[in-house]
Order: structure tokens, then sequence, then C-alpha cells
């Protein structure tokens, strides 16, 4: 317990020093140089040949080490599989995406999966396997079991595979290390928030081909008693709305922030003789079609971008309100990155919250490259392997091994 106290506060940068050290955790200085040690001997921190002092002797300053191991991640998405590798400390080393089927078979999904974690590693890592591996899926994750959970709504042909497959132990039993399972909304998220100097009441919204969004509350991502906290695509935010959404209702965000509505809304408008920059556009009318008109200011384009924005707006405004997250970060498409979309969602957010709720909100664009899905990912592992109860497990043995006992035993972990 100890001694993954000591690593935490030396890897969050919150205390680094003997003295700092001892501080934090009110234990005494021999009993730190004791846990300093053993964490030595894990490989886990280092001097970094600096030093601090408080006015006498100067101490020296301890760092952790993020390339003792390595992370496997994967995220899968309706149109594309991404894998990548990182290290402990979030590093990533190498980050492919790959266009595929969801509607593949399950196990044909998995092994192209593992095919790709494999030559990762032995590009990247051959004296060894991965400490662990973090998934993300398209769907809502229980975190007890690491197992999906039914979708919410409708969603592409075979989303639903993943249901029917324990992909947690799946990947356990191919790649032969601890797995973690969760949906792709929390481990952007948990991206965000591990960001040097990210608030502890943070929000994420992930624009895609629906629209997810994702909690951290002090610190901590918040899952939900069902593991659906941050369905906000399904809020309704137009009650006299004809726009009827997948989930079978009317008025809901989905129904207009959606990659599947802007497109829709596209051909639509097409249809009507409004194209403009559509009709003149190479086919397919894309999302990433519908943005470009917008930013060169075609009316029908801007019509559509405004109306998503409007609709995240209203939408944000009871999650402001009722939250009060320090924070808030768009991102996961080229709609996401618009700066038209993003100043149309804070004045809509302005108008429709108190004052108070949003005089000190910060309002982010999402990396472009994503890459807060694979921090994420790469988060989750860390943060659980060197959880006290989980590192007093392994630690003895230098390495996160007989990863089906610990899972077993551990399972609040996977």
């Amino acid at each position: 317990m100890q001694v993954a106290e000591v690593v935490r506060l030396i890897r969050r940068g919150e205390a680094q020093t003997r003295p700092e050290l001892a501080d934090a955790t009110r234990l005494g200085r021999n009993i730190i140089t004791q846990r300093i040690q053993t964490a030595q001997e894990l490989g886990l921190v280092q001097p970094s040949g600096r030093q601090r002092s408080r006015g006498g002797r100067a101490a020296d300053v301890w760092e952790f080490v993020g390339s003792r191991g390595c992370i496997l991640a994967a995220v899968v998405g309706p149109a594309e599989l991404r894998v990548a590798l990182t290290d402990l400390g979030y590093r990533i080393i190498e980050d492919r995406r790959l266009p595929w089927d969801l509607s593949a078979d399950p196990v044909d999904t998995c092994e192209k999966i593992a095919g790709e974690m494999d030559d990762l590693l032995r590009q990247h890592h051959p004296e060894g396997p991965a400490w662990g591996v973090g998934i993300g899926m398209p769907t809502p994750v229980d975190h007890t079991t690491g197992r999906s959970a039914e979708p919410v709504a409708s969603g592409p042909s075979g989303i639903d595979w993943a249901t029917r497959l324990d992909v947690r132990n799946w990947f356990t039993r191919r790649m032969q290390a601890p797995v973690w399972v969760d949906s792709v909304s929390n481990l952007a998220v948990l991206g965000a928030g591990a960001e040097p100097g990210a608030p502890e009441d943070l929000v994420f919204v992930r624009m895609d081909r629906s629209v997810g969004s994702a909690i951290i509350s002090d610190g901590r991502l918040h899952r939900g008693a069902d593991w659906i906290a941050g369905e906000i695509a399904h809020v309704t935010v137009r009650a006299d709305s004809d726009r009827i959404c997948l989930c079978g209702r009317v008025g809901c965000l989905d129904a207009f922030a959606s990659r599947w509505a802007i497109e829709t809304e596209a051909h639509r408008l097409l249809a009507q003789g409004r194209g403009g920059h559509l009709a003149d556009a190479r086919p397919p009318i894309t999302l990433e079609t519908v943005v470009d008109g917008a930013e060169v200011g075609d009316p029908a384009c801007v019509e559509v971008v405004l109306r998503a924005a409007d609709a995240l707006g209203r939408a944000l405004a009871g999650v402001v309100t009722w939250f009060n997250p320090r924070r808030v970060v768009i991102g996961g498409n080229e709609l996401a990155g618009s700066s038209l979309f993003q100043g149309a969602v804070g004045r809509t957010l302005n108008a429709h919250t108190l004052a108070a709720s949003v005089r000190n909100l910060e309002l982010r664009h999402g990396l472009a490259a994503r890459t807060e899905e694979i921090t994420g990912a790469a988060a989750l592992v860390t943060e659980a392997l060197l959880a006290p109860e989980y590192l007093a497990e392994w630690g003895p043995a230098g390495f996160p091994i007989d990863v089906e006992k610990l899972l077993a035993k551990h399972a609040f972990l996977a």
C-alpha cells in the first residue's frame, strides 16, 4: 500500500523528494527511504539527477520510469480499428488506424487486433510481453466483468457483436496479459484528464457516428450505477422537433449532431435543391463535406452546423448546471474541431445556463489526432496496475504475472 502511494505521488509530480513524500504520506523518513528503495528495485522510480532544497541540504528528486513497461491499446469503431503501443508514462510509441467492417465475425475482429498487437511488440518491445491491455468499445461496458452491455439504441450493423463475446477473457488468454475494457468515451475523458494541469471535474464530449460523453468527478471516472453515465446522445433538446432518432424518440441530441444525422440532413438539402457546396462536392457527401462547406460560408452547410451546435449547447446546459465542471472538451471528428461549431456551442451554452455555472468554465477543442482515446487506454491500465491492492500482488514477482489468477481475485479492477 505504501509503495503504491509513493509511486503515485512521484508519478503525478505531487511529491518527489523524501521530505515532500514524508509530508504527503505522514510516514517517517526511514520508512519513506525503504519504500523508495522497493519502488526503485521494481524499476518504477529513479533519481532524476536534480536536487531541490527547502533551505537546508538539497534533496534528491525522484521521477517515475515510464519506460519500465509497455501497454497495448485498441479502440474499436464502427468503421475502423485503432491499435497502439504506449509506455507506462502514456507516451504513444506507435498508433495504427485500420479500416474495418464491424459486421465481420467477432473473433476475426479480435484476431485482427491481436495480430497488430503482436506486430507492435515485435517491432518495439521484443524483449517481453506487454504489462497490460486496454480496449475501448463503441458500447457501454460493465466495468465489473469487462463485458460490453447492450447498446442503448440501434447502431451500425454488427455493433452488438461485443455483447456476444467475452472480449476481456478472449484477449487475456490470447495476449497473456491483464486486460481492461471500457467505452471509448470513457477512455477519451481519461486521456483528457491525464493532461498536465487538467482539472478534477471535467466532461469530454465525443462526436462520432453518435454523440457520446464521459465524466471525471473529483479526479475519478464516473461510470454510473449501470455504466451508462454520460449517455448524452438521447437527451431531448427539441421536444417540438420532427427529427426521429434511432432510439425511436424525437428531438434527441443525436438526431441533430451525430454523423448519421448530419449526413442525412445534407442529403435532404440536396434533394430540395439547396445543395450549393454539397452539389459541387465530389461524392460521397459526408460530415467532412458539410463542415468544409460551412467553413467557406455555404448557407446550407452553415445551417446544418449551427443546428448541431445549438442542440449540443442545449444538452450541455443541463450538464454544466448540475455538474459544474471546470472544463468541457469537445472532440472526435471534424465537426468537433470546427471553430464555427465550437463558437456556436459556447453561445448557446451561455444563453441557456446561469452565469455562475459558466463563469469559470473552459470550453476546449479535443486533439485533432484523437490521441485522448489511446492515452486514456494507457491510463486505465496503468492506474489499475499500480493500484495498491494489485501492486501488492505482483510486486514481489517484479512483473504482472499469473494474469487470470490476479483478475479472478480482483474482479473489481477488471
